[in-house]
């Protein structure tokens, strides 16, 4: 057997692992327990099976597992152990379908895949100009989009055949590029942003620009490939503004279509397969957004890194998670690197990366190619750090020069943007010394180019602090300083006067000093700087994860928020406020397949793959604690069921077995179920009857009076496939599922002669389990084909569907207020829809967190916790009192808080949803008032707050009473949509407008008979918005003539007009203030005692703003916009505070309660969000419910070189 010194490979690990183990007497389960992993027997299993590595995180547990087999000195294992985790497993054929961080090149052309549809326009563009006669297009995308893919994957080899291509890109002499390039009749000009990045002056940029237009000119067609951050750049030269205006094309985000193709088609075409659940794991975590536009190649590196750790032909979920996920793989293929270096070479590595960035204090960081020979040189070991990057496909290398793999390596490996961060102005420094070296060189070494004086002191005290120049510039520099000192000797020589070198010599002892204490003030602001970049890159980070974990996304927005309170912090923090998320339970080792609540609520039970259940007291879902563990199957736990202190549990072992959980911290084993030919995959408690099914295809029905010794009824049902069961809550009926897409519901008022049974039929694949409502009149069955039916139990008749997963739905749970389904999905969501309807259900709201199937749910007997168990291997407890209100059918138009703040009302498609808000992290639904036949767009409140006006695009406004939730009255306002309406202060007077382009105000003293006391006309287009200041006498409108108006109530006319293209208004509270929200984007405060003056505009927005409201003691402005997000903005600066995301769509309302600090937004995406804006609350909020906060190893990962600051205190 060989030592750990000579391991090589897993296969060896794994057998020298096994060996210690069999030296010593142990079984895995043996070692496991001394190890003190009991429950994670299996993972160590692996270990020793060759099946799986010990992951980074498992380090720890590794040298226990040591202990336990007799291994004294761990070191070597840790040693092998790290040197095999580099070592992917066997690949056959040396066929590689990935490319990693690498892009496509004409090569690669048969392995680029999802791309077609866009490859096919840019041809086509091309070929036009071709035929045309030449021209410059532009092919412009963010960085990770795969616009160098694109072009030289696909562009090229559909071009080549026909025309004669070339393909360059600029590097830091780009005429000369230009010209090694040769004459082409289509010229490809990748990574175009070089020509800003990689050092060419002015001059060189003109010239190249120039030669660029002059070779279109002549009949050649340029392809230029832009990042888009560099758009600006490429402006500012006219010959490229043509281009920009009318022959670009832009690259997005992949479609999931496109995605899938990228995903699987690579894989098939090497004679590999991607398991099904692997794909939609990965359409979820690389789904398009807008903030991840660079997540194509960390999705290409995360599939060769999977790729090459699989085991066989088949990509599974357990070898992507091995190699960290999608937004992780990269950070940890580079950290397994660095981890197995010693500390020279690790430093070594720091130099050598960032040697291949190129920083300047006015662009973004960008990758840069370097000479090989340049980077290198002779420096020990440097040759050998370089490759083992190279290997992994991080860096890229040819004969001649280096560069990393992709730009996204720069903020997807948070070590090196540390390092980034850190030495941002040395490294300036560097680069401007090697790009000076450059051109000294390139100009056939002028000594008048070299460096002097300023230039040359700084680059001196560079290299003092510990700067490392290449070889080309550390002799660039040294002949600098030759050339300098000989000068000084020579001015000596001339020098007659000794005074004046005494007086020099004391202006540079004052300089020195100066520097010194100029020195010491510019670490504290390049602290603060790195500080405020930390923070905005984590809290940007958050951002971007939240849609996948909100609760990890919460604790680095804390975390952020901690380190700098920036704009970017305070929104990432306060956005988690409208955001649910959950506490997480990561006790089991396998996919947590069940989980269930007793009827009381106190102890849940969570069943898993792994082998365990685990009963946890639950009082406090927030703070849950671990009673029991109960490891009596021999296989994988499946199913679980509870009634009257008795808990049933299915298992993979083909058996149901009984507990007695009376006491859930001593749970007792009562009888054992057993008569499947396969594993259990159901159980189901009606009363003293236990239904179990099972992968056999059979139901069978057991009577469980004394749960020591069940005894069989018998085959109730058998079928082909898979099959499942649950009961109503009476016990009578029970509904069986089936791989046959059919459901059956069977009379066991006498389950030894059942009765039925009667067929649903409906879905189009195979059914994966169903949930009665609680007083059982209702069915809910989730099937693979994504829907959810609903069906009468009654007459058996179909009653609606639920659509919106993007995978099969595994889970299905009905809240005990029998309006509320839950449902768990292949998807990796669990989704909440109002069925209060069946037949219009709600849109859903969606929890994200899992990173895996949802198989398990429960709710809590109050309905206030939901718990979901995933193939992730956790469990999550839901706080359902959330700040997302459901049970709208369509996109909200109006929010409105009553006076007293205790009542909310959202106005959405012919409806307006009521909800009781008096506690914001409890709300309840109270009514929903019907009676319009169109859209809702306007609902608020008189001041007594029993009075609510709603205006419709049906052309009435109603009138309605809260205490009744009936219409008082119906008015139709003249003709048209209505879109506005608004109240006067004493709430005698409703304003009312739309369509009409008039503003009718109503008397509603008696709101059963209001009548019109009248009219405001001169606005030559609809009325969009309306607001009365707070004295009642002035009224003002935005109409889509593009004016706002201010009107005189009493004497109906007009006191002032603006040109404004504006959406909303709104006064603030002291009246001296109007906001305007516009379609440019934009928000305008006016002075409303000089209208006519200029506003100040607040920018921020990226898309129209559709509402606008104040808080209201004034100090705060909140709009809602197009661009899905909800802005809060100080008024007395008009600087930004923070910006809430959340939402999926559009925002068109806006409101503050009467406290000023939840704001209520409504949009496009059918919900209501409430959002609360203080800082600190959240914040608190946040250590209370999310998982635990940091700690100081994360910390560490997200902040190098920041001390740790407990976000938690």
């Amino acid at each position: 057997m060989v030592g750990p010194e000579g391991i090589r490979s897993r296969r060896e690990f794994a057998e020298a692992l096994t060996g210690v183990r069999v030296g010593v007497g142990l079984t895995v389960r043996q070692v496991a327990v001394r190890a003190g992993a009991g429950g994670a027997h299996s993972t160590v299993g692996d270990w020793f099976s060759g099946r799986g590595l010990p992951s980074t995180s498992s380090r720890d547990l590794l040298v226990r597992v040591l202990r336990a087999c007799g291994v004294v000195e761990a070191g070597p294992w840790l040693e092998a152990w790290q040197r095999v985790r580099l070592v992917p497993g066997p690949r056959p054929g040396g066929v590689e379908p990935y490319r990693g961080l690498a892009s496509f090149d004409a090569e690669h052309a048969e392995w680029f895949f999802g791309r077609e549809a866009l490859t096919a326009e840019l041809v086509a563009c091309v070929r036009a100009d071709v035929e045309a006669g030449g021209g410059i297009r532009l092919v412009v995308g963010a960085s990770g989009s795969g616009k160098s893919s694109l072009l030289r994957a696909g562009l090229v080899p559909a071009m080549s055949p026909e025309w004669t291509i070339r393909v360059m890109a600029p590097g830091p002499r780009p005429v000369e590029e230009l010209e090694r390039a040769g004459e082409a009749r289509v010229l490809v000009v990748d990574q175009f942003e070089e020509l800003f990045t990689a050092g060419a002056d002015d001059l060189g940029q003109r010239a190249f620009v120039e030669a660029l237009r002059e070779r279109a000119d002549a009949g050649a067609v340029v392809v230029i490939g832009l990042r888009a951050d560099f758009y600006g750049q490429a402006l500012s030269h006219p010959e490229l503004v043509a281009a920009v205006r009318s022959d670009q094309l832009a690259v997005g985000p992949m479609t999931r279509a496109e995605l899938r193709r990228a995903i699987v088609e690579p894989a098939r075409r090497a004679g590999f397969e991607v398991d099904d659940g692997l794909v939609e794991v990965l359409l979820v975590e690389a789904a398009p957004q807008a903030r991840e536009a660079a997540v194509l190649p960390l999705l290409s590196h995360v599939l060769y890194a999977t790729w090459r750790h699989s085991t066989d032909r088949r990509l599974t979920v357990a070898d992507y998670r091995r190699v960290g996920g999608v937004h992780e793989a990269v950070a940890a293929t580079a950290d397994d690197i660095y981890e197995s270096l010693d500390e020279p070479r690790r430093e070594l590595t720091r130099r050598l990366f960032l040697s291949l960035v190129s920083v300047a204090p006015d662009i973004a960081d960008t990758r840069r190619r370097v000479d090989r020979a340049e980077l290198v040189g002779d420096v020990p070991g440097a040759a050998e750090v370089l490759d083992r990057f190279v290997a992994q496909r991080l860096v890229t290398a040819d004969e001649d020069s280096v560069r990393l793999g992709h730009e996204a390596l720069l903020w997807a490996w948070p070590l090196l943007r540390g390092w980034l961060d850190n030495d941002r102005a040395s490294l300036v420094v560097g680069r401007r010394l090697g790009e000076a070296a450059a051109a000294w060189h390139h100009e056939n070494r002028d000594p008048t180019a070299l460096y002097r004086g300023t230039r040359l002191a700084v680059a001196e005290e560079w290299v003092d602090n510990g700067g490392v120049p290449g070889v080309l510039a550390a002799e660039f520099l040294r002949l600098s300083v030759d050339r300098e000192r000989a000068e000084r000797q020579a001015a000596r020589r001339r020098t007659r006067r000794l005074r004046r070198f005494v007086a020099g010599l004391l202006v540079l002892v004052l300089l020195t000093a100066a520097a010194v204490a100029f020195a010491l003030d510019g670490q504290r602001v390049i602290r603060d700087q790195r500080d405020t970049a930390l923070a905005g890159k984590v809290a940007n980070e958050a951002v971007r994860l939240r849609a996948a974990d909100p609760a990890s996304a919460a604790h680095l927005a804390l975390a952020s928020y901690r380190v700098a309170s920036t704009v970017e912090s305070r929104s990432a923090l306060l956005s988690t406020s409208g955001t649910p998320y959950a506490r997480r339970l990561t006790d089991h080792t396998g996919s947590v397949r069940a989980t269930t609540f007793t009827a009381d609520g106190t102890v849940l039970a969570t069943a898993s793959l792994d082998g365990t259940i685990r009963l946890w007291e639950a009082t406090d879902p927030h703070h849950p604690a671990s009673s029991a563990v109960v490891t009596a199957h021999t296989d994988g736990v499946t199913s679980l069921a509870v009634g009257d202190g008795l808990l049933v549990s299915g298992g993979a072992d083909r058996a149901a077995r009984l507990w007695d959980i009376g006491d859930p911290r001593r749970p007792r084993s009562l009888g054992v179920a057993a008569g499947h030919e396969k594993g259990v995959t159901s159980v189901a408690l009606g009363g003293h009857v236990l239904a179990t099914g099972s992968h056999d295809g059979t139901v069978r029905l057991w009577d469980v009076t004394d749960p020591l010794s069940p005894k069989g009824f018998g085959v109730l049902e058998r079928r082909e496939g898979t099959v499942r069961a649950v009961f109503s809550p009476d016990g009578r009926t029970l509904a069986v599922t089936g791989a046959d897409g059919v459901v059956a519901l069977w009379d066991l008022t006498d389950p030894a002669a059942p009765r039925g049974p009667v067929r649903l039929t409906g879905h189009t694949d195979r059914v994966l389990g169903a949930a009665f409502s609680p007083d059982g009149t209702m069915l809910a069955s989730g099937s693979f084909d994504n829907t959810v039916r609903l069906w009468d139990v009654a007459s058996g008749t179909a009653l609606g569907v639920l659509t919106g997963h993007g995978g099969g739905v595994a889970a299905i749970a009905f809240g005990p207020d029998g309006h509320t389904v839950a449902t768990g999905s292949y998807d990796l969501g669990v989704a909440l829809w109002d069925v209060s309807d069946p037949a219009t259900p709600s849109a859903p709201v969606t929890l994200a967190g899992h990173a895996g199937t949802v198989y398990g749910l429960a709710f809590g007997p109050d309905g206030r916790v939901l718990a979901s168990g995933s193939d992730d291997g956790t469990a999550r407890l839901w706080d359902l009192r959330q700040p997302v209100l459901a049970g709208n059918n369509a996109e909200v138009n109006a929010v409105a808080f009553s006076p007293d703040g205790r009542t909310l009302v959202g106005g959405s498609y012919r409806t307006s949803r009521v909800w009781d808000v008096t506690d914001p992290h409890a709300v309840s639904p109270r009514s929903t008032l019907v009676g319009h036949t169109d859209g809702v767009l306007a609902a608020v409140f008189a001041p007594g707050g029993t009075l609510l006006a709603t205006a419709s695009l049906d052309g009435t406004v109603r009138l309605w009473d809260l205490r009744t939730a009936t219409s008082s009255a119906t008015v139709e306002v003249g003709a048209g949509n209505l879109f506005a309406a608004a109240f006067s202060p004493d709430g005698r007077t409703l304003a009312v407008a739309g369509e009409a382009r008039e503003v009718h105000l109503l008397d509603v003293s008696d709101p059963s008979h209001p009548e019109q006391v009248g009219l405001l006309s001169g606005h030559t287009g609809a009325v969009s918005a309306v607001a009365f200041a707070p004295d009642g006498r002035t009224l003002a409108t935005a109409s889509r003539d593009r004016t706002v108006r201010l009107w005189d109530v009493a004497g109906r006319t007009t006191a002032a007009e603006v040109a404004d293209d504006a959406k909303a208004v709104a006064f603030a509270p002291d009246g001296r203030t109007l906001a305007t929200g516009g379609a440019d984007h934009s928000v305008r405060l006016r002075d409303v005692g000089d209208p006519t003056r200029p506003p100040r505009v607040l920018v921020g927005h990226t898309d129209s703003v559709a509402a606008v409201a104040f808080s209201p003691d004034g100090r705060t402005l909140a709009s809602g916009s197009g661009d899905h997000t909800a802005r809060l903005w100080d008024v007395a600066s008009g600087a930004a505070v923070a910006s809430l995301s959340g939402h999926t769509d559009a925002v068109y309302a806006v409101a503050f309660a009467p406290d000023g600090r939840t704001l209520a937004t409504g949009g496009d995406d059918a919900t209501v969000r409430l959002w609360d804006t203080d800082v600190d609350r959240v914040a608190s909020r946040v250590c209370v419910m999310a998982d635990p906060p940091l700690d100081r190893a994360a910390w560490d990962r997200h902040f190098p070189n920041v001390g740790y600051r407990p976000p938690c205190p």
